[in-house]
């Protein structure tokens, strides 16, 4: 009996404490929920509505071409987009929400 009360301000605690550290990856989310479809975009549109990528490298894609790859991490959500070299978007690589 004594146990339930511990038990249940625990599990209160973890969803607060939950929310909180996840909340910053939920935030980037909406900001590119709400620029809707990315392909086609310009990297300086995308900057301009969700802020500077945590990563940037380069590769080059199949039919040769230079591809830049840009990253946004924020804890519980992870998004990697493709850029040609005029900083057009190509589309999502990957996408992750945790």
């Amino acid at each position: 009996m004594y146990f339930i009360g511990p038990l249940i301000g625990g599990l209160i605690m973890y969803a607060i404490i939950s929310a909180l550290v996840k909340a910053p990856g939920s935030s980037l989310q909406s900001k590119f929920v709400q620029l809707g479809t990315l392909k086609g975009k310009t990297y300086s549109e995308i900057v301009s509505a969700v802020g500077n990528p945590s990563s940037t490298s380069a590769t080059v894609g199949t039919d040769g071409k230079p591809v830049k790859i840009k990253q946004w991490m924020a804890t519980g959500y992870h998004i990697v987009l493709l850029f040609d070299e005029n900083d057009i978007c190509l589309g999502v690589s990957s996408e992750t929400k945790v």
